[in-house]
């Protein structure tokens, strides 16, 4: 059995968001994550930490 709409959504909703992030990060120049992983690898919870870390360094002044 295949997956239901809501899940469908969830999955699509999960793959933009990831692209999302992607996207801010290669804007402000990074391709690897701190622990140097490539930014194409990370689940969605990393790119979230990686994302939150660079704006609070940005606000911080520190990039």
């Amino acid at each position: 059995m295949g997956m239901t709409l809501s899940e469908k959504q969830r999955v699509r909703e999960v793959a933009d968001r990831k692209e999302d992030l992607k996207n801010y990060l290669y804007r402000r120049g990074l391709t690897k994550a701190p622990d140097g992983r490539d930014i194409e690898e990370l689940s969605l919870f990393t790119l979230e930490h990686v994302a939150i870390t660079v704006k609070a360094n940005i606000a911080r002044g520190l990039i």
